[in-house]
């Protein structure tokens, strides 16, 4: 395991980095349990006070080997999830191997008496058999795929090789692909991490100025709240003193974001996740117009695009105004003269995964053999790549109809914002004995 262990940091790191690398870890992880106690109460004065709480992700044997330190912190409003059990890269492991080694992780936290629904590869690191495995466990979210945004300076661009090393590891894909919300992935909710983190920053571009390191994030969040979608910072506390400032900075420009942004851990986001996918819409006939009812939970945000310029107050991500419906029965309601002029038609000649993604991002649907002119009318996708999807509601955003859609967050929220750390050491033993376990 040593042997793969030096490959694997050859690999993505390169030599000289790993050597570096090294001698960081050693420095970092001096103080063991001291820092990390440090960095839970700066946490709680600093990101506290902004209402965020932190998603622990946390190597089950560590927990095990430290129980009585984390069960200190179990109370300050965080949130648990398991990291693997060792520091595993899962993607080496036959499905029998994975199946054990997750069921040990839940078993690990149940006997400390900590719930635990979300489990993050160690390394980021998986295949079809670690999805497999999860489906078949307890654990009901995961958080491995990373969305990388290109928001650094070009003076870094000599990074691009350690970049390149890391696609090697990580499941990457690019914002103008990809759309960072959570992903139904059988029973299990896939929430995606906003990326460049503190790892990339500081030891792969070489950003280590606090302004740098702030503006970059910062730009990134506001691209993602221009969106409506999920910005998903992740740290690691052995690097903690070097972004407390930058995650606090980010932080203070989401709280002050307005229309407002949604600030979850991952186990809300996840069922939050959950109750939305279960909503279901139901035009009713009422004499000469329509009733129109959305059956979602109570703090569901239920939207009208905005094509006269009469909404009030922020419209949702420039384009759309809270619907002027009523909530009643455990259903929102709205009467309309015309049900067409808010619903998307899609023609029969499309892909299933057309209306399957449209009903995903909540809107109303319908496929219909011909077009009605009071009617938006989709046509054209035989085949429904991943790429299509950002271009199609793009043609969305851009129509004049008055669609109805329930939005992706609660509350009233255009965005959510939430942050995430890794915990696989405490201190200098725990982290080599990732070399054993590798």
């Amino acid at each position: 395991m040593l042997i793969d262990f030096l490959n694997h940091i050859i690999e993505t790191k390169g030599f000289l980095h790993g050597i570096e690398r090294s001698a960081q870890v050693f420095m970092r992880y001096s103080f063991g349990r001291a820092r990390f106690s440090e960095m839970m109460r700066e946490l709680d004065q600093d990101l506290g006070s902004m209402g965020v709480r932190v998603t622990f992700c946390i190597t089950a044997s560590l927990l095990e080997n430290h129980y009585g330190f984390f069960e200190r912190f179990r109370d300050l409003g965080h949130e648990f999830a398991a990291h693997g059990y060792f520091h595993t890269n899962m993607k080496t492991r036959s499905l029998v191997e994975q199946k054990a080694l997750i069921r040990k992780s839940y078993n690990a936290f149940e006997k400390a008496k900590l719930r635990v629904y979300g489990f993050r590869c160690p390394y980021l690191s998986y295949n079809d058999d670690t999805l497999a495995a999860l489906r078949k466990s307890p654990f009901v979210w995961t958080s491995n795929n990373v969305i990388l945004w290109d928001e650094t300076p070009r003076s870094c661009r000599r990074s691009e090789e350690h970049l390149r090393k890391l696609t090697l590891l990580y499941n990457t894909s690019s914002p103008e692909l990809s759309i960072s919300v959570p992903a139904v992935k059988g029973k299990l909710i896939d929430i995606p991490i906003t990326a460049p983190d503190d790892e990339m920053l500081f030891e792969r571009y070489r950003i280590k100025e606090r302004a740098a390191i702030s503006s970059i994030w910062q730009t990134i969040f506001m691209k993602i709240h221009s969106r409506g979608e999920l910005f998903h910072l992740l740290f690691h506390p052995e690097r903690f003193k070097y972004f407390e400032a930058s995650i606090k900075d980010v932080a203070g420009a989401a709280r002050a974001a307005r229309p407002r942004v949604w600030f979850a851990t991952l186990n809300e986001i996840t069922s939050w996740w959950e109750r939305r996918r279960k909503s279901v819409w139901k035009p009713e006939k009422t004499g000469d117009g329509w009733r129109v009812r959305l059956k979602c939970p109570r703090e569901a945000t239920v939207l009208q695009k905005d094509v006269n310029g009469k909404g009030t107050g922020d419209l949702i991500c420039g384009a759309y105004a809270q619907a002027r419906g009523t909530f009643s029965e455990g259903a929102f309601q709205l009467d309309t003269d015309d049900i067409r002029r808010h619903t998307i038609q899609i023609s029969r000649n499309c892909s299933p995964d057309v209306e399957s993604f449209l009903v995903e991002e909540g809107f109303l649907t319908s496929v219909v053999e011909y077009p009605h002119r009071n009617a938006l009318f989709i046509d054209g996708y035989a085949k429904f790549a991943p790429r299509d999807r950002r271009l199609l509601l793009d043609v969305i955003d851009n129509s004049s109809y008055p669609l109805l859609r329930l939005w992706r967050w609660p509350h009233g929220a255009q965005s959510a914002f939430t942050v995430s750390s890794d915990v696989d050491s405490i201190n200098v033993s725990d982290f080599f004995k990732r070399f054993i376990y590798f």
